[in-house]
């Protein structure tokens, strides 16, 4: 395929090197800074702005399959995909910051299937929604680093951290009959390595482990993880009032026993978060203020979430609360590559607003067959929906040939939802909820589908 990044910055880098791994990609680039980066990239870079329907024209916009507008300007992105559209592109992506645009746009949901084609729009990607929304589904559940629920909330995903007394510590998966039925341990993340666990797969202190099954059975996983607290959820703590960090506390403020404070830094942000938050204490000061944190009782907060724009200030934020005794700890990251340095220094939940948007599109650029429901492991596998065609031939899911580091964990027929067995019969129209690493995705469609 041919495809177009509009970008300013550094923002497309990450798009431009997954996706010239097998597409012939083009970089409308604004701009010097971060040309030279994407200049060593197996790329062509034209420059030029977004609305500039020449510069477009040198970029082939009217050949490509693709134009992805992720600059950092929201009205420049709406123009590029306006332009584009007029010039002939096939579909359009783009991304937004601000509410107003995402709403006005039609962002049905956070992972980017809103739109208004009409408009020159066909994928709207609106990231901020997208991380306040999966920061809100974690502080859900005391304890977990992950969360997700998927077919109208009857099917859930958990991702625990084990703790070396923990009863999963030390044992082989087969020996662990204790599980509620319906529930199946579905990945485990071991420091930079991701895998479908086996029945001889020994889980060790400080995995990460990912549960999925029947929403009723998933909700008595907490009696494995006891020890965390259920002020998780009840006191949490805000650093930034900027789009997630308001967006997050308005969600939370519908829990009637939350306590929330929000500090942020910006008189102005301050008003305007005043406005609009009617349970949430508002705080003008800096989240970095070792001093302020102390006086506002930081220390008996459940759970602290800092997510400003700034990767030093999130994460020496994040590591005062931790100093001070938050067991809860969750971050935003500016990219992928910091995440994994974050979980180093001791952060909980290292969360990349941008990531998680790059994935979606990657997903929607090469995976059209399936729907991604979430992305695991910090991105290293993911979480799709497959529907099986009409003419699938019935058939046990043990004699289907799927790859490794591969698991069917659920199955959606009609209004049943089915933990399956390697015997359990796949039927035609079935959703299958699969869960694999990305780079297995390819030979999981043509296994299912072809």
């Amino acid at each position: 395929m041919r495809i177009v990044l509009y970008s300013s910055g550094t923002t497309a880098r990450h798009l431009a090197a997954e996706l010239s791994k097998q597409d012939d990609v083009t970089v409308l680039h604004a701009g010097q800074e971060g040309r030279d980066e994407l200049e060593k990239l197996d790329i062509e870079v034209v420059a030029g702005e977004g609305n500039d329907a020449d510069a477009q024209r040198r970029a082939h916009v009217d050949r490509a399959d693709y134009l992805v507008a992720c600059s950092r300007s929201d009205e420049m992105n709406l123009l590029a995909c306006l332009t584009a559209r007029q010039l002939g592109a096939a579909k359009t992506v783009c991304f937004v910051a601000k509410e107003e645009y995402a709403r006005t746009f039609g962002a049905s949901d956070g992972a980017g299937t809103g739109g208004a084609p009409a408009l020159g729009i066909d994928h709207l990607i609106w990231p901020a929604r997208m991380l306040a929304e999966k920061i809100e589904r974690i502080l859900t559940v005391p304890g977990a680093v992950d969360a997700g629920r998927f077919a109208q909330g009857r099917v859930a995903l958990l991702e625990y951290r084990l703790r070396p007394d923990g009863p999963l510590v030390g044992r082989p998966l087969a020996s662990i009959g204790n599980l509620p039925p319906g529930v199946l341990m579905a990945g485990v993340r071991r420091g930079d390595e991701w895998f479908v666990p086996r029945g001889q797969s020994v889980l060790l202190a400080g995995d990460r482990v990912i549960f999925m099954g029947r929403s009723e059975a998933i909700q008595q996983l907490s009696g494995f993880f006891a020890g965390h607290r259920e002020e998780e959820t009840r006191y949490v703590v805000i650093i930034g009032g900027g789009t997630v960090g308001l967006r997050l506390a308005r969600s939370l403020e519908a829990n009637p026993r939350a306590r929330l404070k929000l500090i942020e830094k910006s008189t102005e942000r301050c008003a305007e978060a005043a406005q609009v938050l009617a349970r949430t204490l508002v705080l003008h000061g800096d989240g970095c203020d070792l001093d302020l944190l102390e006086d506002e009782g930081v220390r008996h907060a459940g759970t602290l979430v800092a997510v400003t724009d700034s990767d030093e200030k999130n994460l020496l934020a994040s590591l005062l609360g931790r100093q001070l005794g938050v067991p809860k700890v969750i971050t935003r990251v500016s990219s992928a590559a910091n995440r994994r340095l974050f979980e180093r220094v001791g952060i909980d939940v290292p969360l990349s607003a941008r990531a998680e948007a790059n994935d979606a599109v990657l997903h929607l650029i090469r995976h059209r067959e399936a729907d991604l429901l979430a992305t695991i492991g910090q991105g290293a596998g993911e979480v799709l929906e497959i529907t099986l065609p009409k003419k699938f031939p019935p058939i046990a899911l043990k004699e289907v040939k799927l790859p490794p580091d591969v698991l069917v964990a659920t199955i959606l027929r009609k209004n049943e939802v089915i933990v399956p067995g390697g015997a359990t019969l796949l039927a035609p129209e079935d959703h299958c909820l699969v869960i694999c690493r990305v780079e297995r995705v390819a030979d999981v469609l043509r296994a299912l589908l072809h």
